[in-house]
């Protein structure tokens, strides 16, 4: 290659470096992606104490104050209705409602209110655990009639009425034995005395009487109906009771009267045929 060319390649080359070097030189920096910062806020959070439960009460418990505590709740959802701790106090609400009745279920971990419990001198207990309109009627019970014993204030019952009628005419002589259910769904609340279930006595309490709630027309017509025969209480199971439905008086189909036997004269000899039912 000749001395010119080479030396001019090599000028060429110097000049085009120069060229990009001052290019890029001048080209503005990228801008560098900044991370946000991310503001942290703390929200102060006040609490009251309220009064709740340390254990489950069923309704007619009778309270007592280490039943009773308060619980943390937030100030912006105490409403008028919460019993909130007071230290001011000369007496403690705790010791207020000890002894008293509870009205309704409660469970641990919900505030209560005042309306939940029946304090002495403020109405007869049985009369406070009546829901409205109805009425408590006392009907007489047997260990046999009653499940054995097992059944329980604030349990759900059928009750049967057995009556014995006399001799069909025509019949063997003896006496029919006829029993029906007269209501369904009916709310035990006491046996005997009891309006609560106190589990040191075990899951059996005889009693020689059960107290129901039934509407009045329903208490005058088990009235008449424990003169007319016996009583039977029939315990529902938890899944067949439904403690938001009202008890019910329940008309079973009547069925028609079995007809006397016919009698058949043949051949001077006599026949007694018994004609079916169909």
């Amino acid at each position: 290659m000749d001395q010119k060319v080479r030396l001019g390649l090599i000028g060429g080359l110097v000049v085009l470096g120069g060229v990009v070097f001052y290019t890029l030189s001048s080209t503005p920096d990228a801008p560098v992606a900044v991370a946000p910062t991310i503001e942290r806020i703390v929200e102060t959070v006040d609490y009251a104490d309220v009064l709740s439960v340390s254990t489950d009460l069923s309704r007619g418990t009778r309270i007592t104050a280490d039943q009773l505590t308060w619980i943390k709740w937030p100030e912006d959802a105490v409403t008028p209705a919460l019993v909130v701790r007071d230290p001011g106090a000369e007496v403690s609400v705790i010791d207020q409602l000890s002894g008293s009745i509870v009205r309704d279920p409660l469970t641990p971990g919900e505030p209560v209110t005042m309306s939940k419990f029946i304090r002495a001198g403020e109405a007869g207990i049985m009369a406070a655990l009546l829901k409205p309109g109805m009425r408590a009627v006392t009907v007489r019970i047997s260990v046999d009639s009653a499940s054995g014993g097992f059944i329980l204030p604030g349990d759900k019952v059928d009750v049967m009425l057995k009556r014995v009628l006399p001799a069909q005419p025509g019949g063997d002589g003896r006496p029919v034995i006829e029993a029906n259910t007269i209501f369904k769904n009916v709310n035990v609340l006491a046996i005997d005395q009891s309006y609560t279930m106190n589990p040191e006595l075990g899951a059996a309490m005889p009693g020689s009487t059960a107290t129901l709630e039934l509407s009045p027309e329903d208490s005058a017509a088990i009235t008449v109906a424990q003169d007319r025969g016996d009583l039977t209480l029939l315990l529902r199971g938890f899944t067949g009771a439904n403690s938001r439905a009202i008890s019910r008086a329940y008309q079973p189909k009547k069925t028609a009267a079995p007809k006397p036997p016919l009698t058949i004269y043949r051949q001077g000899e006599v026949e007694t045929v018994q004609l079916q039912q169909r």
